[in-house]
């Protein structure tokens, strides 16, 4: 039996319609700041097979815990997912993808979305539902895209002067 992976909640995740917008709307209401917008483009094992998909997020500055806002570019691989596109999740840090998202679907929680590496096998992240949960979904996030996401965070806290804590130490 394998030791049960490292899981820290971070981040939640909110599908927007307009990234720039929701970064207005939500700045000045919270008030937040925003690391630079990326774009993603990734294939991700779906209900309609490995489709792709561009993203395009942020993160807030200002954490632990993190909002992260997507808008998605092409939608595809959510568009038959339960609960369809309009995903929020809570995002977890994991040292060991395979095994966590293993885990959550042995708890009842199905893995619905991955990312697919070279090889065919999940990597980079995971999207777990339960029905019980309608709406909420968990994201499992994989320790290397983890460093990616918190160097970008913290470069973008730093050069406006914004104290940053990473939640992957």
């Amino acid at each position: 039996m394998s030791a049960t992976p490292l899981l820290r909640l971070y981040h939640t995740g909110i599908i927007v319609d307009s990234l720039d917008n929701a970064m207005t709307t939500w700045g000045g209401a919270l008030p937040l700041d925003w690391a630079p917008p990326k774009t993603s483009t990734v294939p991700l094992e779906c209900p309609d097979g490995i489709l792709p998909r561009e993203v395009r997020f942020t993160y807030s500055l200002q954490g632990p815990h993190f909002i992260e806002l997507l808008e998605q570019i092409d939608p595809a691989p959510y568009l038959n997912l339960t609960g369809g596109r309009r995903v929020h999740h809570l995002g977890y840090f994991t040292d060991d993808l395979a095994q966590a998202s293993a885990d959550l679907e042995a708890k009842g929680f199905r893995r619905e979305l991955a990312g697919v590496g070279d090889d065919g096998r999940i990597a980079r992240a995971a999207f777990h539902y339960s029905p019980e949960s309608p709406g909420m979904w968990i994201e499992l996030v994989s320790h290397e895209i983890a460093a990616e996401i918190g160097d970008w965070i913290g470069e973008a806290a730093a050069a406006r002067g914004i104290p940053f804590t990473s939640p992957f130490i």
